[in-house]
């Protein structure tokens, strides 16, 4: 995951997270699917920064709530009624035609800590929804579950009828379910192949080039155009190795945190 302008430029780990005891209900909530990736993916932006569509859930980290301040109602809700399951359902928009506007329940986590995250999301989130609120609780989880499109759970108007719930659905819609309801959903998605690995990969390669790659990019195009107009002298030859082994070297040498700069934001 790139970090971007209007999201937290942290790691999970980098604050204190506080362990959950919870019931054994769950509760549906909404998320966008990218409309140009088969895989109900959430929404990825063209470009870089996007302050309108966020990196949540973030099921690279298993978190929500944490990088981008989102449905921080639902988020306080969630934790106020002990709830131990988050559920995530898309009204799929990917380009996969047999599903092309159902309501899909693609995935969840299983809630194990949480971190009021008010003065983080203040420090990095120019139009924070918590701004005025007295705290903001980001959600992290230690199970994390997500399928295929095919494996995922579709939610028909027969079954929010069933369910009890009449209003219409929204971006805001979010569904509290009993224990009977919560253990019909999360058996059914356990028994579906995990996709998450392919979720995360697919959100990868459809991300924006970060100032980091870009600079990558063009030392590489740099490179290329060195080679090509390299002659068979062997002086040059020895120029360019040497530069290439002096990188190596100092690749060798540095700091480990200082190799290892994209994982930094990655947690379990």
């Amino acid at each position: 995951m790139l970090f971007s302008e209007g999201i937290v430029q942290k790691s999970v780990d980098s604050i204190p997270w506080q362990d959950y005891r919870a019931s054994k209900t769950g509760m549906i909530c909404m998320y966008s699917s990218d409309p140009v990736s088969e895989i109900p993916i959430r929404e990825v932006p063209e470009e870089y920064p996007s302050l309108d569509i966020l990196p949540e859930p973030n099921y690279e980290t298993g978190t929500y709530g944490f990088y981008g301040c989102i449905r921080n109602k639902a988020r306080s809700a969630f934790v106020k009624s002990k709830f131990r399951y988050l559920f995530f359902m898309t009204k799929y928009a990917g380009t996969n035609q047999e599903y092309q506007e159902k309501l899909l329940v693609t995935g969840y986590y299983r809630i194990a800590k949480t971190a009021d995250v008010n003065k983080l999301h203040m420090r990095y989130i120019t139009d924070s929804s918590c701004i005025n609120a007295d705290s903001c609780t980001a959600l992290r989880a230690d199970e994390v579950h997500f399928v295929s499109c095919e494996d995922a759970y579709e939610i028909t108007d027969e079954i929010l009828e069933s369910w009890g719930h009449k209003s219409k659905i929204t971006r805001q819609t979010r569904i509290a379910l009993d224990e009977e309801k919560t253990k019909m959903l999360l058996e059914y998605l356990s028994s579906k192949e995990d996709a998450l690995a392919q979720y995360v990969a697919e959100t990868r390669r459809l991300e924006p080039a970060g100032e980091e790659e870009d600079d990558e990019l063009e030392l590489e195009d740099a490179d290329e155009e060195m080679l090509a107009t390299d002659g068979d002298d062997g002086e040059d030859d020895q120029v360019y190795d040497d530069r290439s082994n002096s990188e190596s070297s100092d690749n060798e040498t540095a700091p480990e945190s200082m190799r290892n700069t994209q994982s930094a934001g990655s947690g379990n």
